[in-house]
């Protein structure tokens, strides 16, 4: 059974583009940094978690 995600295509007019593909880096980098600030704040405040290495590998 087929789907119809879409049936037709839009043009975006290239500055327009540009600009959102510069805004969607920006927001994946602000997301990342986030991440990583959450992490330290985690550390700090002594919340980690310690798994063996076994444990670790089994969950690929």
């Amino acid at each position: 059974m087929k789907k119809v995600i879409a049936e037709e295509t839009i043009t975006v007019p290239k500055v327009e583009y540009n600009f959102l593909k510069e805004l969607y880096k920006t927001i994946k980098r602000q997301n990342f940094l986030l991440r990583i600030e959450e992490a330290e704040r985690n550390l700090k405040a002594g919340k980690v978690k310690k798994i063996s290495i076994d444990k670790l590998i089994e969950g690929f």
